[in-house]
């Protein structure tokens, strides 16, 4: 192992890692299929990379053989993937398995889960990037540990080098005079130069390797500007990507994740009262535009999520303030071209009276209260009236939907999905977009189990970033025109053994709140032929 290794690998024990292109979520979670075997995965990001992942697999039934876990690099594929290691059993609890696996190269990669028992092997592959996002201070104790044994070191070395040019130069009862006494403070004071020397050389490599890891390997994010423009008596929204936060990373090779390449979010700063799922077309490289839906006048936060084609996921973040339209503008529904763009307006969070005056205004529901939307389907979030939800634990979120005579709603693929949430909390601080799967891109899913089925491992490179992003706008626009039945059909893909069950008008998406305090949860479901969103809010303890 190289220096240059060690010293990466020592670099790391000060570095954290939000392994996540979410906001403030870090752990992955995944609800399916592994063959024969129900399965909940839930990986725990690594503090560095290279650094250890902790992965903790529940199965259902007691036939299991074991259970392995390998990491998987997008850049490598599955013939370039380590040794798997064994995930054990978790003493007291029957069908969970724990185990770690060491991640050590940065960017798109995805953790294998092999499971070998009585009904087969089977195996799936949950999608991480592996990025380094914040730094850690050395903690203080330990800096002072550290000085402590470099001073207790230079003064051994000095004693040393001084003693090697007196002392060790008499002979057997000899005595030196004020000869050796001079020689040996000559001695010293080199030996106390040429420490003071090497920790000057020391210092300098290590600050050169540190500036090289942060701008190289320390994660930063896409940042976008975000306005809003009148035009012909309608507002338009406009989200630009900043060039100078590209570097490297080019919107060109973006690809499309459920049919769309931006699923964009607006939720009213502070009240959370007024949410747009949005699905803005690309007008050049960096900039997007969206019709804007009849949302009240306020500022809001944005959150853009974008997909590129090694399976990289990354959430934008921005705010924009919403001025209110001093005319009658045109019906949302005839200037909109996306027809799977929605917006919902409710109460604002922990009230439960509206904060604006709207006919249509829907109450955002709580665990197990049932929640009538203006369509007359009503939503319940099957949870126990005043359940405790803890940060830290996998949840399952189970929703019921009812049709207006009471009985299971028949639900509709929306966007090649049964169902799509949004979690928020209350200060903007964690931002995820949920999927009945699990908490990351179905897409990415499929881009990592299509590498893996590669025989060999090409080193595939993008190189025309005209031709990447012409083919891409021609499929979107293909999807586009397609009949809605066939471009959900074609977006669910392979997807439908990965999804939790939805028969009944029931939907269900797992997911781990990292940090306690007030959350809102937006679900959008479809039936009719219409999106229907409920909201409901929880406090995580």
């Amino acid at each position: 192992m190289t220096l240059k290794i060690i010293a990466f690998i020592l670099l790391n024990l000060c570095f954290l890692v939000q392994v996540n292109a979410h906001i403030g979520s870090a752990g992955i979670v995944q609800e399916g299929k592994a063959g024969k075997y129900q399965i909940q995965v839930y990986v725990e990001p690594p503090d560095v990379i290279p650094g250890v992942a902790r992965v903790s697999v529940s199965v259902d039934g007691t036939d299991i053989e074991s259970v392995k876990l390998s990491p998987i690099y997008y850049w490598t594929g599955d013939e370039g993937s380590p040794k798997e290691d064994e995930a054990l059993p978790v003493a007291g609890e029957p069908g969970r398995y724990e185990g770690n696996i060491w991640l050590m190269e940065t960017g798109a990669a995805s953790v294998k889960v092999r499971i070998s028992g009585n009904r087969g092997a089977g195996e799936t592959l949950i999608p991480i990037a592996a990025l380094a996002t914040a730094k850690r201070d050395l903690p203080e104790s330990l800096g002072w540990i550290l000085g402590g044994l470099a001073l207790l070191l230079v003064g051994i070395m000095t004693t040393i080098v001084g003693a090697s040019n007196s002392d060790s130069l008499l002979q057997p009862g000899e005595t030196g005079g004020q000869g050796f006494k001079r020689r040996k403070v000559v001695g010293s004071t080199i030996g106390l130069s040429f420490c003071g020397l090497l920790l000057f050389v020391g210092n300098s490599w290590w600050g050169s390797i540190s500036k090289e890891y942060q701008q190289n390997y320390i994660y930063k994010p896409y940042t976008a500007t975000t306005k809003i423009k009148v035009e012909n008596a309608r507002r338009v929204l406009n989200f630009q990507i900043d060039s100078n936060s590209v570097q490297g990373r080019w919107t060109s090779f973006l690809i499309p994740d459920h049919g769309k390449l931006m699923h964009l979010f607006l939720v009213r700063q502070g009240t959370l009262d007024a949410f747009a799922h949005l699905h803005p077309s690309r007008k050049d490289t960096l900039t997007f535009e969206a019709s804007l839906p009849d949302l009240p006048a306020g500022k809001y936060l944005v959150y853009a999520d974008i997909l590129r084609f090694h399976g990289l996921q990354y959430t934008i973040a921005d705010t924009v303030e919403i001025p209110a339209l001093r005319v009658v503008q045109e019906s949302y529904e005839k200037q909109n071209s996306d027809t799977d763009d929605t917006y919902v307006i409710n109460n604002p969070i922990n009230r439960k009276t509206p904060g604006v005056a709207d006919a249509g205004i829907s109450i955002c529901g709580s665990p197990g209260v049932k929640t009538v939307l203006k369509d007359g389907t009503s939503i319940i979030w099957e949870e126990k009236p005043g359940q405790v939800l803890r940060a830290g634990q996998v949840n399952t979120l189970n929703f019921a939907v009812i049709s207006p005579d009471g009985k299971p709603a028949e639900l509709q693929t929306y966007l090649g999905m049964m169902g799509h949430a949004v979690v928020l909390k209350d200060d903007g601080s964690v931002y995820i977009h949920l999927h009945p799967n699990g908490t990351f891109s179905s897409t990415a899913q499929q881009v990592m189990e299509k590498r893996v089925s590669e025989n060999t491992n090409p080193g595939y490179r993008v190189t025309s970033a005209r031709q990447f992003r012409d083919s891409v706008d021609n499929l979107l626009l293909n999807l586009q025109a397609m009949p809605e039945t066939q471009r959900d059909r074609l977006l669910m893909g392979g997807m439908t053994h990965n999804m939790s069950s939805h028969h009944g008008g029931s939907v269900n998406f797992p997911y781990v709140f990292p940090t306690p305090g007030n959350y809102r949860i937006w679900l959008q479901v479809k039936r009719n032929g219409k999106i229907i969103t409920g909201a409901f809010d929880a406090k995580v303890i």
